[in-house]
């Protein structure tokens, strides 16, 4: 019982750790990726 309640809580703490280290990537991977389109001539 113990160790089903331990690997629950290891779970969920993975997730809550997880999260923010994906968002702050995609955030830093887009803020510098400018699309730079050519200029009409």
């Amino acid at each position: 019982m113990l160790v089903i309640i331990a690997a629950m809580v290891a779970s969920i703490l993975s997730i809550l750790v997880v999260k923010p280290f994906n968002q702050g990537g995609g955030k830093d991977d887009t803020v510098p990726e400018t699309i730079q389109r050519p200029e009409p001539k």
